[in-house]
């Protein structure tokens, strides 16, 4: 049996870790790489080189996806 749980582990892998909505209160007041490193939570790969209001309003743009 252990085999076959193995085998099913290999072929559909459980998700590692599951992304949720964050809260986009206070975005002004974060640098831009506080920006950066929460947008990777949400799942987003954000540029420095844009603007912060940019960065910001990508981060509302993916939040509301979820």
């Amino acid at each position: 049996m252990k085999i076959l749980e193995n085998l099913k582990n290999f072929f559909f892998p459980k998700p590692e870790k599951t992304i949720t909505k964050i809260d986009i209160k206070g975005l002004e007041k974060k640098t831009k790489v506080e920006l950066e490193k929460l947008g990777r939570t949400i799942g987003v790969e954000l540029d420095r080189r844009l603007t912060k209001a940019k960065l910001i309003s990508e981060i509302k743009k993916q939040n509301k996806k979820l």
